[in-house]
């Protein structure tokens, strides 16, 4: 396994622990680790870029409700092997997004805000698991 998804796997644990505790990552280390990752993997600047377009569409549509979370599912993006992954990684992201939404809502009348990132920590372990991330 690339040293890379270990890095990036153990900082989407802090990053997930930091905002179900918090509700907000510092956004300097989020970009600098999104450009580290496009600089490491160039060939798939295509699927970031959907990635991102597809976080951003999501954002305005208060699926999510930070820039933290667009920033993460860009990273994600950018690690995507093809375009079939891709598809899949947006799917994922949406069922398990509705999902934890409906579960953290039911549990926890009064929160306002839903710790998102866990659920990026979740479709990464997943599709690396299935063999789509390189």
């Amino acid at each position: 396994m690339d040293i890379v998804l270990i890095i990036i796997g153990m900082l989407l644990l802090v990053f997930s622990i930091i905002d179900w505790r918090v509700k907000a990552i510092p956004s300097i280390f989020l970009t600098s680790i999104l450009f580290m990752v496009a600089i490491l993997y160039p060939a798939n600047l295509w699927f970031g870029i959907m990635s991102f377009i597809m976080a951003y569409m999501l954002y305005e549509a208060d699926f999510f409700g930070g820039v933290a979370d667009i920033k993460i599912m860009t990273l994600v993006g950018l690690m995507i092997s093809s375009i079939n992954w891709l598809f899949l990684y947006i799917g994922l992201v949406m069922v398990f997004g509705m999902v934890w939404k409906i579960v953290i809502r039911w549990r926890m009348k009064n929160e306002k805000e839903t710790a998102f990132v866990p659920i990026f920590l979740f479709v990464y372990l997943a599709l690396i698991w299935l063999g789509g991330i390189i």
